[in-house]
């Protein structure tokens, strides 16, 4: 018997931790505290971007379902899209455009000649080309974000405010949601139990669990937005950003918080190993 295992088994305080009933008591209050922590967030974002006219859906109608499905303004958007890009067409080629969105359809004819007049306008062709995708329903997010980028923050926001709810869209998109927010939340009571499991006693307080937790969103709010978002959903870049590093602060907030009332009604200090 080696002196390290002696000495625990001579220890009377010394004890190995209860794993399992740590994990059975963290699991579900994981999910429940995630969950409402995106419920704070939703309603941060929802306010704010209310606020900034931007539309308080926005995010729950246009940017989680953009994981999902391509969005795109529809054909009765089109010249207040143009408008907002500074783009001021003709009475009479506008009255011809506004009378096929009416229609339903715009003819590849129509949709040749209306890129032939932007392109003497002196637009640029690669914004000419993405108009031509909307107009013919072959946009992707990519192009609508690329269109939205050129327009100034105020005509932006009334694009995003103008467009329409769609409510499969909004059930997609608040699911993903709350999908995501139950995972991150069991993600976060993982690592601060294991952190708690590790750690002395002196730091298993509610204030460095809170800390931990806010921390975490922070970090979430870093991946979200330089390393997953720019790829996979570039029209969530449009949200405010201050408002939604701070949101994602207070995700970490709740869920620090969820997870230090768990660990306290719980009694998991006693579950914790002692060495």
């Amino acid at each position: 018997m080696s002196t390290q295992t002696a000495s625990r088994a001579f220890n009377p305080t010394s004890r190995s931790g209860n794993a399992s009933l740590v994990v059975r008591a963290l699991a579900v209050p994981g999910a429940l505290w995630g969950a409402m922590g995106g419920m704070v967030l939703a309603l941060t974002m929802m306010i704010v971007m209310g606020a900034a006219h931007m539309g308080f859906a926005s995010a729950i109608n246009i940017g989680m379902p953009a994981f999902v499905f391509t969005i795109t303004p529809p054909l009765q958007m089109l010249p207040s899209l143009m408008l907002g890009m500074g783009i001021n067409l003709p009475s009479s080629a506008m009255a011809q455009l506004t009378m096929a969105i009416h229609s339903g359809h715009i003819s590849s004819a129509m949709a040749s000649q209306l890129g032939a007049m932007l392109s003497s306008m002196h637009v640029p062709m690669a914004k000419v080309q993405m108009m031509g995708l909307i107009m013919t329903g072959h946009a992707t997010n990519a192009t609508v974000t690329s269109l939205m980028s050129s327009m100034t923050p105020s005509a932006r926001a009334a694009v995003m405010s103008a467009m329409p709810l769609n409510a499969g869209h909004m059930a997609v998109g608040l699911v993903l949601h709350f999908a995501f927010s139950m995972f991150l939340g069991l993600a976060f009571f993982a690592i601060l139990g294991a952190f708690a499991w590790m750690a002395p006693p002196a730091l298993r307080t509610r204030m460095m669990f809170v800390g931990a937790g806010v921390i975490g969103g922070a970090v979430v709010y870093l991946v979200m937005r330089f390393g997953l978002l720019p790829s996979t959903n570039p029209l969530m870049g449009f949200v405010p950003q201050i408002a939604f590093f701070v949101s994602h602060l207070l995700f970490g907030l709740v869920v620090g918080m969820g997870f230090a009332l768990a660990y306290e009604r719980c009694s998991l200090e006693s579950a914790m190993p002692v060495r």
